[in-house]
């Protein structure tokens, strides 16, 4: 359930990656005053695309998208064809290609196939099959499906992303990484049998998926009069939602309370600034748990290796405090880690991570650094594996060095990490650089780099590193790995 620890493939392993198109799917179902239609919505991560150089300052990359909505019986009912090309400068990031698509369609069953494939490999390509009923009654109230949104707004503007004077950038995953600190969503209630004159209660909640509990605070309540269609867009702050598997739930109640229609959508959310207050430590009953069976002479070792993941809350307990906690204490504060990340298995949770800290420790440790404490196993337990790996050992100027590409981190596109060895003996290679919000950040990293033979060039210029050194492609690799 911890995707940024368990979902990645651990294709680091040979240092070497062979991207692969990388579509993402997913469709909604909506009414108009006369006939149900859905959404379908695709993303595709550029960085899986074959990149093709227009010439020394354009690039182009694209793919051709194929839908077909067929009957039980295979046959074609309706279908769309159409390419998506993109061009960008060469020193510009590459920026990920979201489609939107509708089709109406009457109630019914049907299959949808999607094929995605890249303009400059025919080779590449992707294949996505979905069932689809469609079931819209006339019954007094209903509601449409939940389009989860990654931005929203007005708009006197009519094209696919707009609905009811609004445009709307969906959000095709149901995965909130700790960067998200809002989660938007779009519904529409229908009432074909419209009456004025009723009113009846809105109900909008988060609910934890295993218990049905309602998370906190996150509850609305509103009384409305739905018209023929009545377009709704909410907003929660989940900032302080914890880690874990939920639910939105959208009930309409009559002023009896009965409940008249219901809508749900599950989503996963990481959130790493849930804080352990270690004054309550105490009151954890670990009795019976997995942290109750962890060997005595590894709780210290267990704790530490946590510190990728920890919030700063956690963080400031291993750094601080860990010393002056007895074994109880250190089985607790475990037990309690967990648990705040997946409070239906906390187990299978750390037994994951404790996988991947293995595999770390046998990449990146050293002599003196267990694999979790250097820079590049702290990055890949924080953020999981690289989609896209470039090592260069060898290049004559430079430091060696490895440039980490990741298609999408949380609500970011086309993140880098750029990591050195200035020792060029044990392995520890240094974060030099990233564009990740929150990570170091360096301006200058050129220079750095490119400074194994010729120290004297001019730090206050970015570009000063990457300039009359035969073989150095650092900067090229790094914009567009």
């Amino acid at each position: 359930m911890y995707r940024v620890l368990s979902t990645f493939l651990f294709a680091i392993v040979s240092f070497g990656f062979t991207a692969q198109i990388g579509p993402v799917f997913s469709f909604k179902k909506f009414l108009t005053s006369d006939t149900p239609f859905i959404e379908t919505y695709v993303e595709v991560y550029a960085n899986t695309l074959e990149i093709f150089s227009i010439d020394s300052t354009q690039l182009s990359y694209g793919v051709e998208i194929t839908q077909l909505v067929k009957n039980l019986n295979d046959e074609i009912i309706d279908f769309k064809k159409y390419s998506i090309e993109e061009k960008t400068e060469t020193n510009e990031m590459l920026k990920n290609i979201l489609d939107l698509q509708r089709f109406s369609l009457p109630n019914g069953d049907y299959k949808l196939e999607i094929q995605v494939k890249d303009l400059y490999n025919e080779n590449s390509i992707e294949v996505i099959n979905s069932d689809i009923r469609i079931d819209f009654s006339d019954k007094d109230l209903e509601i449409s499906d939940i389009e989860l949104l990654e931005s929203y707004g007005k708009t006197s503007q009519t094209n696919n992303t707009t609905k009811s004077g609004f445009s709307l950038i969906p959000l095709v995953s149901n995965y909130y990484s700790p960067e998200f600190d809002k989660l938007a969503y779009y519904f529409e209630i229908y009432n074909p049998k419209f009456n004025a004159n009723e009113s009846y209660v809105l109900l909008q909640n988060i609910k934890i998926k295993e218990t049905g509990e309602i998370a906190g605070q996150f509850n609305k309540l509103k009384k409305i009069n739905p018209q023929q269609i009545t377009p709704l867009i909410n907003t929660f702050n989940i900032g302080n939602l914890p880690t874990g598997n939920y639910e939105i739930v959208i009930q309409i109640r009559n002023q009896l309370n009965e409940l008249i229609a219901e809508k749900k959508i599950d989503f996963q959310r990481t959130n790493l600034n849930t804080p352990i207050d270690v004054d309550r430590l105490n009151s954890i009953n670990i009795a019976n748990t997995f942290s109750d069976e962890l060997p005595k002479d590894s709780l210290i070792e267990f704790i530490n290796c946590l510190a990728p993941i920890a919030s700063p809350f956690e963080l400031n307990i291993i750094n601080r405090k860990l010393k002056q906690m007895d074994d109880t204490l250190k089985r607790q504060f475990i037990y309690s880690f967990w648990y705040n990340k997946n409070n239906a298995n906390p187990r299978k949770d750390w037994e994951d991570y404790k996988i991947q800290v293995n595999r770390i420790q046998n990449l990146f440790g050293t002599r003196i650094k267990k694999g979790y404490q250097t820079d590049r196993g702290r990055v890949y337990l924080k953020y999981g594996a690289p989609n896209n790996l470039i090592d260069r050992p060898n290049e004559p100027s430079s430091y060696p060095y490895q440039i980490w590409h990741y298609y999408r981190l949380g609500q970011f596109n086309n993140k880098r990490f750029i990591f050195y060895m200035p020792d060029l003996v044990t392995n520890d290679y240094t974060i030099l650089h990233s564009d990740v919000p929150g990570e170091v950040k360096n301006e200058t990293w050129n220079a750095t780099l490119n400074s194994r033979n010729s120290t004297n060039g001019n730090l206050d210029d970015p570009n000063a590193g990457n300039r009359d050194h035969w073989g150095t492609n650092s900067s090229i690799l790094f914009n567009n790995p």
